[in-house]
């Protein structure tokens, strides 16, 4: 088989005979070592790891321990982290596994440098970078970025990642002097589902003097705990914001039929003066 396009690789890939699949990346594989690959065959081959024929992904998993220097773009990293997570056997993920650490490391430097840019936006680039890499030191590293749009880079970039450090940098910024870098940290909160450790800064902000933040603040908590969730809640119920009123029964609601407080506290707001609130009261209680 002679790779001409990338487009018949991938028709290769969707033969129903594993052998034409294994064909294909055997293919690709030789025309990556002869410096002819289209662009995108490191995506491919990432991708073909989820093969449903092992053979298929043995083959795939060989070439990517084998091939030098292979490009594997973003939709490949994402190939590998769906392996890792979910591949079928372990060689698969263990090859994912070892590829997304080369690419850490081998991109590390690269990005490095980049967060030491002059340009707020190369610096963003290179947070978007890491965090796709999973690179969870780096990107926290970045939260103390002097611009506001990289600060929020690195919020959007930590609602994807997880670990201690991650949670230390989103709680850092949760409690950043700037109200947008404040929201973009709420809501990659609520993204992870409010994390214990972030609970007491989340709750915290609904009591902010912007209402934007108490809107967001509120429906992050609408993720969270109901422990952690209900009293501050029950408190943006009086808020003087029909936005943020609206928020906080659209929270609660999940919690009425279980909780009795959350049950006075939205029979209570039957009498807001605001009719779409009382209306939104009452689908919650429904």
């Amino acid at each position: 088989m002679t790779i001409t396009h990338l487009d018949d690789v991938e028709e290769s890939l969707r033969a129903p005979d594993p052998a034409t699949r294994a064909a294909a990346l055997t293919a690709l594989s030789a025309a990556v070592r002869a410096g002819d690959a289209p662009r995108g065959a490191g995506d491919t081959l990432a991708w073909a790891l989820a093969d449903e024929d092992e053979h298929v992904r043995a083959a795939a998993a060989d070439a990517l321990r084998r091939l030098p220097e292979l490009y594997i773009g973003e939709d490949g990293i994402g190939a590998l982290r769906l392996a890792v997570a979910r591949g079928r056997d372990p060689l698969v993920r263990d090859t994912a596994a070892e590829l997304l650490a080369l690419l850490a490391r081998g991109a590390g430097e690269l990005y490095a440098q980049g967060l030491q840019d002059d340009e707020p936006q190369v610096r963003i680039q290179a947070v978007l970078g890491l965090a796709a890499l999973g690179a969870v030191p780096e990107v926290a590293d970045a939260a103390d970025d002097p611009s506001r749009e990289v600060r929020v880079a690195v919020a959007e970039g930590l609602a994807r990642l997880a670990g201690p450090a991650a949670l230390t940098a989103l709680e850092h910024l949760l409690g950043d002097h700037d109200p947008v870098v404040r929201m973009a940290a709420l809501d990659a909160a609520a993204e992870l589902g409010v994390p214990e450790q972030l609970e007491s800064r989340v709750a915290a902000a609904t009591a902010h003097a912007g209402w934007q933040a108490r809107r967001r603040a509120v429906r992050a908590l609408g993720r969270a705990r109901a422990d952690a969730a209900i009293q501050p809640l029950v408190q943006a119920l009086g808020d003087h914001v029909v936005d943020v009123r609206r928020a906080a029964v659209r929270a609660l609601e999940q919690w009425a039929a279980d909780r009795p407080e959350v049950l006075t506290a939205l029979t209570e707001s039957l009498t807001d003066p605001d009719p779409g609130v009382r209306t939104q009261v009452r689908w919650a209680l429904a």
